[in-house]
């Protein structure tokens, strides 16, 4: 009853578009509200129709950068007053937003969304949500959906087989053909689920959101491979540093086999994660970052180690390790915790020249993000700190000199040119990514217009999918400038401190 591995050949997100209804952007759609952790209602102001149509369907689906991905989903699904009509074609801004939120993986909150405008009436809409619920593994909420709505075709009769399959119905999926799709999606992901199928090797090479999330959830798959793919999808801003702690955990308490730096990794998490024995949990939150320092898995290790101190005391048995600690904070942007163990390492450090040393590398990374002001932070520092990075690497420290220049300028600090040592443009021999200049363009004149959701969006448009240790300071630097000027100044400094760690800070 395996589905065969040459049956998969190729991707979709959703079920093909269907019949708009016309209603759904005459009034506010999403369900977050100023007072709950989205937008201002008014964040479309200045913007029209059409413009938002065009930017939600720019969108990336993966930004490398978790802080503008966080950024995009708060406007999608806030509760926003729509750009009045201006006779900009089909489809509707609330079935782009249905559309890139499916493709974000975001199944539960679509349907949230879905749910309270009604939205299920459309069969393009009911189609979509149901499919991003299969891959999300809500089998009986998608099935509901099913059961209950008209869908759009060919996608209802593979979803109604599937469904089938899941009351028990054996025959459904290959009477349904789903075992010879050619696409990858919700019903043919189900099914190999439901029937412990062997999953194709391609797919699991897949980097869309919704397919990672799936595969990562995917049962019938070895834990060493889900656990691959989450590592995978947490460094793409996919997949939650909880939830790879969760897998962790999972193949540990099970005693599966797994690679030996994975291994390591997971014994490493599992520890920090135990809050039994706090100085184990440090110890092995300051062997795991040593061991992670210069891999691109350092703030996936970070995030997933770090998650598990934020209801611990910053106690002075732990000062050597505060500043560990206090990286894995600034990638969470949690400032309390940050400051309270920016604190304690501070008191660790009198007459202490190694843990001085230390020290400096974070104080302006922690200015940046917002727990320092300028007037704390002194050229002596800057330089220092300079001085510092350069002895660690030679070769990368001019570039990381450059981009600490940019952020700094970008969050505050009045640097004029040559007032530090601090480089003033890139070395020559850097291959540096530079987004289009009419998308910087537009993402500064928006910001100069005060157009909120316009601005917040424009941003991941820049970043784009470029890996963060690729795009060009400036442009990290005109982004921080523009969401800063919009109001949206913690998202800002995330996505700075982001950069900043991927560059090697």
């Amino acid at each position: 009853m395996a589905i065969a591995a040459a049956v998969i050949l190729a991707v979709t997100a959703a079920p093909p578009v269907g019949a708009q209804t016309p209603d759904f952007d005459s009034q506010p759609t999403g369900f977050l509200t100023a007072t709950t952790g989205g937008m201002p209602a008014n964040a479309w102001a200045g913007t029209s129709l059409a413009t938002a149509k065009r930017l939600v369907t720019a969108l990336p689906n993966a930004p490398r950068s978790r802080a503008l991905r966080d950024l995009q989903f708060k406007v999608l699904v806030s509760q926003l007053t729509p750009p009045a009509p201006d006779g900009s074609p089909p489809p509707s801004l609330f079935m782009r937003k249905v559309e890139k939120i499916a493709a974000m993986g975001e199944a539960e909150s679509l349907n949230e969304m879905v749910r309270n405008a009604g939205g299920y009436a459309d069969p393009a809409v009911a189609s979509t949500v149901a499919n991003a619920l299969m891959l999300a593994g809500e089998r009986h909420g998608a099935c509901a959906i099913v059961k209950q709505w008209q869908l759009s075709e060919p996608f209802s009769g593979r979803a109604q087989a599937a469904c089938r399959l899941l009351d028990g119905d054996q025959n459904a999926a290959r009477a349904a053909n789903l075992s010879s799709a050619q696409q990858v999606d919700g019903p043919a992901l189900m099914a190999i689920a439901l029937m412990h199928a062997q999953v194709p090797a391609n797919v699991l090479r897949n980097a869309q959101p919704a397919i990672v999330r799936a595969l990562v959830g995917l049962k019938p798959l070895p834990i060493a491979t889900r656990i691959e793919i989450a590592e995978r999808g947490e460094a793409l801003a996919i997949i939650e540093a909880t939830k790879l702690g969760d897998l962790y955990l999972e193949a540990l308490r099970d005693g599966a086999a797994l690679p030996a730096a994975t291994a390591r990794r997971a014994r490493m998490v599992a520890a920090a994660r135990s809050t039994s024995n706090p100085n184990e949990m440090f110890s092995s939150i300051a062997t795991a970052y040593g061991e992670a320092r210069d891999s691109p898995l350092f703030p996936t290790i970070a995030r997933a180690s770090a998650a598990a101190l934020i209801n611990l005391p910053a106690q002075p048995q732990f000062a050597n390790v505060a500043q560990e600690a206090m990286r894995g904070f600034l990638l969470l942007g949690a400032k309390l915790q940050t400051q309270a163990w920016i604190q304690l390492a501070l008191s660790a450090v009198t007459n202490n020249a190694r843990a001085i040393i230390a020290l400096d590398r974070l104080v302006p990374l922690a200015a940046v993000a917002g727990l320092d002001d300028a007037k704390r932070l002194s050229v002596g520092e800057i330089n220092r700190w300079y001085e510092v990075t350069r002895d660690d690497d030679a070769t990368r420290g001019p570039l990381r000199g450059y981009l600490l220049l940019e952020l700094l300028r970008s969050t505050g600090f009045d640097l004029p040119p040559k007032s530090t040592d601090l480089p003033d443009k890139p070395p020559g021999s850097a291959r540096l990514v530079m987004p289009p200049t009419a998308s910087l363009q537009a993402l500064v004149n928006a910001a100069a217009g005060g157009r909120r959701a316009e601005t917040s969006l424009l941003a991941p448009i820049a970043a784009n999918e470029t890996p963060l240790n690729e795009l060009h300071p400036a442009a990290i630097a005109t982004i921080v400038r523009a969401l800063r000027s919009v109001g949206e100044d913690h998202s800002a400094r995330l996505f700075a401190v982001e950069t900043a760690i991927a560059y090697g800070l």
